[in-house]
């Protein structure tokens, strides 16, 4: 059954309606996002134990509404790691921006920022491009090559790495283990196996641990991105190495999953829409634009941002939702809701994106952001640079419709006539 009513007007559904697991809505999840929006668009999933709110309007206030906790110690459910509290990686979590009070998070934030300026963000930029060239380079055979494994898989992780001062012959520790382990043991959907993540990511998490510490004890910390961190002083007021460590935490767990699309839909999206792609290569300074719409347009998201959990009862949409209950953001649906995207449907890089929640938003709207454009940036460059017009689509598009969080593209072959 899809719909009951377990108290006066609340709306329930199961996988009949939403089954973010089967295939069918990998390969087109439109007809069941547009269904979604329209005959259930505040309604809890008795599958998966959560309450899903689809519209954008509710979306964003979710994701702004101080009622509502980003911790997950504030979910009903929660249950916590076997592992105790002195591990490092709950050192970390405990002193991470969505887990703290609203007064903590705001100080995080203020410190945090120099290290997210356009200075230092420019510096970025100028460090990844040659590894993103470098991933360019490493494919075996640019005349036909499968660019979820050659290029998505690479380009985001490589970045972190090369931001956060990483050697090449350590960026092997991010690649396989610390962003996979990261994103699990953050995801309450997986609480069942947290102990066994939360294990994975502490070698990684050490490596870090260790360069912050070097970095502060040397005489010249440097003004790059760790730099930053380490010699920011605001009102008497620093980060300490763990609050640090957390930053970078965060940053390699966006990196190691919802960037890892990007650059598999930019890919698709601008070969099967070769209008727009002329018309980015005419107007480069669409390209912010350009990546926003990709991510819009895809509606890559099976679920949504960071969960949330009421701190009281909410009334959203004619439902209530509980204190403590398990509540996700929709973006999938939120970012193809006609009531917020004239034509949601249609591809377009000069759509006004103004309001958007791409990449959430209030108080923990992603602090990656930047970096993650600026891969896009670069990433859709060097593909034009090197292939320009011989590139196109063959064969199938292959998913992984276990993926916990996203429409993952594991195959996605790409023929561009290149010796």
């Amino acid at each position: 059954m899809a719909r009951t009513a377990t108290a006066p007007g609340r709306v329930e559904i199961d996988f009949s309606v939403y089954n973010p697991f089967d295939m069918a809505f990998m390969t087109d999840p439109f007809p069941v996002l547009d269904r979604m929006l329209s005959e259930y668009p505040v309604a809890f999933h008795r599958d998966i134990g959560a309450w899903m709110v689809s519209p954008h309007e509710l979306a964003a206030f979710v994701l702004r509404s101080p009622k509502f906790s980003t911790r997950m110690e504030d979910w009903n459910n929660y249950q916590p790691s076997r592992l105790g509290q002195d591990t490092l990686y709950d050192q970390v979590h405990q002193r991470a921006m969505n887990n703290v009070g609203p007064a903590a998070h705001m100080r995080l934030r203020r410190l945090t920022a120099p290290a997210f300026s356009r200075r230092v963000m420019d510096q970025i930029e100028v460090s990844i491009r040659d590894s993103v060239s470098g991933i360019f380079d490493e494919i075996e055979n640019p005349g036909l090559f499968d660019v979820a494994a050659e290029i998505a898989a690479k380009v985001p992780i490589r970045s972190i790495a090369r931001m956060v001062g990483v050697p090449p012959a350590a960026e092997t520790l991010f690649e396989h283990g610390l962003g996979w382990n990261l994103n699990r043991a953050q995801d309450p959907m997986h609480a069942a196996e947290r102990d066994s993540y939360i294990e994975g990511s502490l070698p990684g998490l050490q490596y870090l641990l260790d360069a912050i510490v070097a970095r502060r004890r040397s005489a010249d910390p440097g003004d790059d991105f760790i730099g930053t961190l380490v010699t920011t002083e605001i009102d008497g007021e620093s980060l300490s190495d763990l609050e640090i460590l957390a930053v970078i935490m965060a940053l390699v767990t966006a990196g190691a999953d919802t960037a890892v699309d990007l650059h598999t839909l930019a890919i698709r999206a601008l070969l099967t829409h070769p209008d727009q792609r002329a018309l980015l290569r005419r107007r480069p300074e669409l390209m912010e634009g350009a990546i926003l719409e990709i991510l819009r347009w895809s509606a890559h998201g099976k679920f949504g941002a960071i969960p949330r959990f009421p701190l009281e009862d909410v009334e959203l949409g004619g439902q209530v939702l509980e204190r403590g209950s398990f509540v996700m953001p929709m973006l999938g649906p939120s970012w193809v809701d006609p009531a917020k995207w004239p034509d949601p449907h249609r591809f377009d890089i000069t759509r006004n994106h103004s309001g958007n929640i791409v990449f959430g938003a209030g108080p923990h709207l992603c602090i990656g952001l930047n970096l993650v454009k600026a891969q896009g940036k670069l990433m859709i460059e060097e593909f034009e640079r090197r292939f320009g017009d011989g590139a196109e689509l063959v064969g199938e598009i292959e998913y992984d419709p276990m993926h916990f969080n996203a429409r993952r593209i594991t195959t996605m072959m790409v023929q561009t006539g290149a010796a």
